[in-house]
């Protein structure tokens, strides 16, 4: 005997007006389905009440009570975890109907003011007058399975009633998704003196909602509810100056968003992808599997739900950030190395994530700055976890130890970091921009530090920058590429990125307590150091200082941006003080040659 298929049902709440007695809209949704991949509505359950004489009558049978709460009541923790479901299946689906790309906005005409002022006035009576409210709502629920799972579609008006809805169901039905399309839920009359319509927190039993509107819809104020629903999907399309649901349902979102409800994933798993063992991992790939390895041991030595929550954050990250990069190797018909293939996971997949296979290959000089690189990153953003001092240490150590490098590499480069940060910022409000990714990520906004980041004739460069960097500024391009290019490529061209008012200082802080770091990490090390270290942050002071005699001139004598370009060259006049002081720059020390010895070579 095979499973049993998966049977969804379908409630469709209409809007204003007659109730659609002919079912356009079902018409429209079927031949929707189908053009973009999933079976019509052939055998589907429909539901569709109509209650257009409910909403039309002054307060209705005010006998019938309203409808109780069914929802469940939970627990800080169950809540939390009821937050961290329903974001992992809204952030695969927003991955799935892609970003807005809305036409340009439509001017709202006079001849819609009806329009919007009959919906708007049928959705405060609903709101206000429970009588109207009570019997729609039992209409609605009399017709409705005991259990089972459904999809609820409410357009225009019938968004309110189902937003209205999701806490009256019966215990037993789970909502795998809800879709509202025209709705006026943000105006702001709907809310005054009433919080039927708040809801800024998932429930339980629902599994995603995504809300469509079109920028030429007035119904909708031109808006998404983001402002009262926070976890609802706001996706805004071009659909004219349009209201009608056969127009909504005729789009390729609301199409998908419908049919994923209903039948599921089009690719219910990841795709097999046929990879080549014998392509060793280029410079990039190497970091990529550093921060997951890190990562890794990070998590190893958290505990309890703090443990949980930064592993469950991984596994997003770490799904996203490897697919994309496939998929652009895919595209760009580069050679995909197996071990990237064996680092894949699910995003809800059971068991623990794939480990990267241990790195030998690297040494400490090379090693250097990539370790650096992740010192100064937040490994699971855009998620931010606070990670104590000594889980960070005893991470680090267990990363050198398996990159065949030894615990004592690790050791050092805790202390070299502490070293480093007192002496740039003597407090500890760094370790705050580090965990929201500011620092060298700066660099990455624009095609400098792409340049920087994707070495010329590195295969597959491109495509794998192409997907870090959709984590945006500051993500996992900044943490892993950034650092270990700065002080091999021309000081005058970074320090121009990081002077400029692009960056702020915060960002040249972090920044140069990297390099700080790095220089520090390389003498305890005994390893040579490098002069560009050294360039960068004089480079970086003369060009601040430039900037400052420029600005100062007429500026007040406390504006702000001069003051931003002070605390930039008081973070590298501060690094540089340091390596002088301790000797970590060769030539260059604290005290000035007496006699011949000023000439000796």
């Amino acid at each position: 005997m095979g499973e049993n298929p998966r049977v969804v049902s379908l409630l469709y709440l209409h809007g204003v007006g007659n109730g659609d007695p002919r079912d356009a809209w079902r018409r429209a949704l079927d031949r929707s389905l189908q053009d973009v991949g999933y079976p019509g509505l052939d055998e589907v359950e429909v539901i569709a009440p109509k209650y257009p004489d409910v909403l039309r009558t002054d307060d209705g049978d005010k006998t019938i009570k309203i409808p109780p709460i069914t929802a469940l009541r939970l627990s800080a923790e169950e809540q939390r975890a009821v937050r961290r479901r329903v974001e992992r299946a809204t952030a695969e689906l927003e991955s799935i109907l892609g970003e807005p790309v809305p036409a340009s906005p439509v001017g709202v005409t006079d001849s819609l003011a009806p329009i919007v002022l009959r919906v708007l006035r049928q959705a405060h009576n609903y709101v206000t007058k429970p009588g109207i409210r009570a019997r729609t709502l039992r209409m609605v629920l009399d017709e409705l399975p005991e259990d089972g799972e459904i999809v609820i579609v409410g357009h225009s008006l019938g968004s309110i009633i189902a937003i209205d809805l999701l806490r009256r169901l019966p215990p037993k039905l789970t909502v795998t998704g809800l879709v509202t399309i025209g709705s006026p839920a943000a105006h702001p009359n709907l809310h005054e003196d009433s919080d039927r319509l708040e809801m800024k927190a998932p429930v339980d039993h629902v599994g995603w909602w995504v809300n469509v509107w079109s920028n030429g819809d007035a119904v909708t104020g031109l808006r998404g509810i983001w402002r009262h629903f926070p976890w609802a999907l706001d996706l805004q399309v071009g659909l004219g100056l349009d209201h009608r649901t056969t127009t909504y349902l005729r789009s390729k979102p609301v199409a998908t968003a419908i049919g994923r409800g209903l039948f599921g994933s089009l690719s219910k798993e990841i795709a097999v992808v046929e990879g080549t063992p014998d392509v060793a991992l280029n410079s990039l790939e190497v970091r990529l599997a550093l921060w997951l390895a890190y990562a890794q041991f990070l998590r190893d030595h958290l505990k309890g739900a703090t443990q949980e929550r930064f592993g469950a954050a991984l596994r997003v990250v770490q799904h996203e950030v490897l697919e994309r990069l496939i998929e652009n190797y895919q595209a760009d018909d580069v050679r995909i190395p197996q071990q990237l293939l064996d680092l894949r996971v699910a995003p809800d997949a059971p068991g623990d994530l794939p480990r990267p296979k241990p790195l030998t290959q690297l040494s400490k000089e090379e090693a250097v700055l990539a370790l650096v690189a992740l010192a100064t990153a937040n490994p699971v953003r855009p998620y931010e976890i606070d990670v104590p001092d000594d889980v960070r240490r005893q991470a680090f150590h267990d990363l050198t130890v398996w990159m065949g490098l030894g615990g004592g590499l690790g050791e050092n480069l805790h202390i070299a970091m502490q070293s480093a940060s007192k002496a740039v910022y003597p407090v500890d409000q760094w370790k705050l921009w580090v965990g929201i990714g500011i620092g060298a990520a700066v660099l990455v906004a624009g095609p400098i530090g792409l340049a920087l980041a994707a070495p010329a004739g590195l295969a597959g460069g491109a495509a794998i920058i192409g997907a870090l960097s959709a984590f945006g500024p500051g993500g996992m391009v900044g943490g892993l590429v950034t650092a270990g290019a700065i002080t091999t490529t021309g000081a005058g061209t970074i320090a121009a990125t990081l002077v400029s008012s692009s960056s702020s200082a915060e960002d040249v802080e972090v920044t140069v307590i990297q390099l700080l770091t790095a220089a520090i990490l390389r003498s305890r090390e005994g390893l040579e150091q490098d002069l560009g270290v050294w360039l960068a942050m004089s480079e970086i002071q003369r060009q601040t200082g430039r900037e400052v005699a420029r600005l100062a001139a007429y500026s007040d004598e406390k504006a702000p941006g001069v003051e931003a370009l002070r605390r930039k060259a008081r973070a590298a006049e501060r690094a540089m003080a340091y390596m002088v002081k301790n000797r970590l720059v060769e030539g260059l020390t604290d005290e000035e040659p007496k006699g011949e010895e000023a000439f000796e070579e």
